[in-house]
């Protein structure tokens, strides 16, 4: 029943969501694909193939960066809600009429948000690859396997940090607002002085990407994935507590 409130709450956003995601990957990968000359025959006259496949991979790059901004706003929209915008609606005495405790609420609606993020960023990278086969320019799963880690492993933290955003704030357009512009300022303050340490550049790939080959690299950053992942762990706990602790 849990599962069902919580996904009844996010499927419109989910849907809606998903949907935009993967159109805009396949319209514009097929689209960049069809003016570079890579979904056609060989024309020597304009690239060569080794010029070809490094345009293909640059192609990928930048679908990237169109996929991490249209999927941060999708998380964050994801994570809004919850009981505290219950409260702010009158609609908490329900929920709480519930025999559960407000822990488990939140663990599910956590888990499920979570769930949705991770399709969010594997789905429209199946539909890239679906068209780049159909074009005759098989991509590497490796890269494509990459890219979603990059994504998801880096990105949740962006997730959580709404779903504490929404557990302290109220209101329908205050808490996103609030989100978003944390998410803004931040990756404008850590490109300035802790570069390093920017989600942002590690979710588009930027700290691993060969700009010759435009290939992700191996050897992936591992030590900002897991601390992203830590820094996530930490702020969904941090929610449960504030939900635990509030008067409603």
């Amino acid at each position: 029943m849990l599962w069902y409130k919580a996904w009844l709450e996010t499927r419109s956003r989910f849907l809606v969501s998903l949907a935009t995601l993967t159109i805009f990957s396949s319209i514009f990968f097929h689209h960049a694909l069809y003016i570079s000359c890579l979904n056609t025959l060989p024309c020597p006259e304009k690239i060569t193939r080794s010029e070809r496949v490094s345009e293909f991979h640059r192609l990928l790059f930048i679908n990237q960066q169109y996929v991490v901004i249209m999927w941060i706003l999708a998380v964050v929209l994801l994570g809004m809600g919850g009981m505290v915008r219950e409260k702010a609606l009158g609609t908490s005495s329900l929920t709480l009429t519930l025999p559960v405790s407000r822990a488990r609420l939140m663990r599910v609606r956590v888990a499920t948000g979570v769930f949705q993020a991770i399709a969010l960023g594997v789905v429209p990278w199946l539909a890239v690859l679906i068209i780049s086969s159909r074009a005759r320019m098989p991509i590497s799963v490796a890269q494509v396997g990459f890219y979603m880690l990059l994504l998801v492993g880096g990105g949740l933290v962006y997730f959580a940090m709404a779903v504490l955003v929404s557990s302290l704030v109220s209101g329908e357009y205050t808490a996103p607002a609030l989100a978003f512009g944390a998410i803004l300022l931040g990756a404008m303050l850590f490109d300035n002085w802790l570069r390093r340490f920017n989600v942002w550049r590690l979710v588009t790939g930027d700290f691993s990407i060969d700009r010759n080959t435009f290939l992700l690299s191996k050897h992936l950053p591992w030590p900002g994935i897991l601390a992203s992942l830590c820094a996530a762990a930490l702020m969904l706990l941090a929610s449960v507590i504030a939900v635990q602790r509030k008067e409603f």
